[in-house]
């Protein structure tokens, strides 16, 4: 039997379980314990994949992906990086903040760290100023709440 690679868990962790926020794929590849650091949980990493994929099934249902690409894997050993773009519908409000009916492009990419068959650790960088801007009223007390002073 094959062992799939850092690479194939990674890229079906992205082509099925983000682009078509199918949570059975996160069930599959995500170890119990893994740390995610991405936007959708921006006072702190989300730590374990049943509050990941809590978050993301918020997201997903205010947000359905309409297209979705992906345009680079690079891997090396258990690093995996993943760019893609997708457009997604506001549809439903979000954290408080009402739906606009917007088609909003999102452009992200995703460094995965596997670990004995499972991703243990998700980072994600994203270029996704429409989407922050729509989530500005929410995003920052949080983002600039949680900054320090200068003494």
């Amino acid at each position: 039997m094959n062992e799939k690679t850092a690479r194939d868990l990674a890229y079906t962790f992205i082509a099925e379980g983000i682009a078509k926020a199918d949570l059975t794929i996160f069930d599959a590849l995500l170890a119990e314990d893994i740390v995610v650091e991405t936007g959708l949980s921006p006072a702190e990493p989300i730590r374990g994949r049943e509050a990941y994929k809590a978050i993301f099934a918020q997201f997903a249902d205010a947000w359905p992906v309409q297209r979705f690409e992906i345009h680079a894997v690079v891997a090396e050993g258990n690093l995996v990086a993943i760019q893609f773009t997708a457009t997604a519908l506001f549809e439903k409000d979000y954290y408080g903040v009402k739906a606009t009916g917007q088609i909003v492009p999102l452009r992200e990419i995703h460094l995965l760290a596997v670990d004995d068959g499972r991703i243990v650790r998700n980072t994600v960088g994203g270029v996704n100023l429409p989407f922050e801007y729509i989530m500005y009223p929410v995003l920052k007390d949080v983002v600039l709440g949680s900054l320090q002073s200068a003494p």
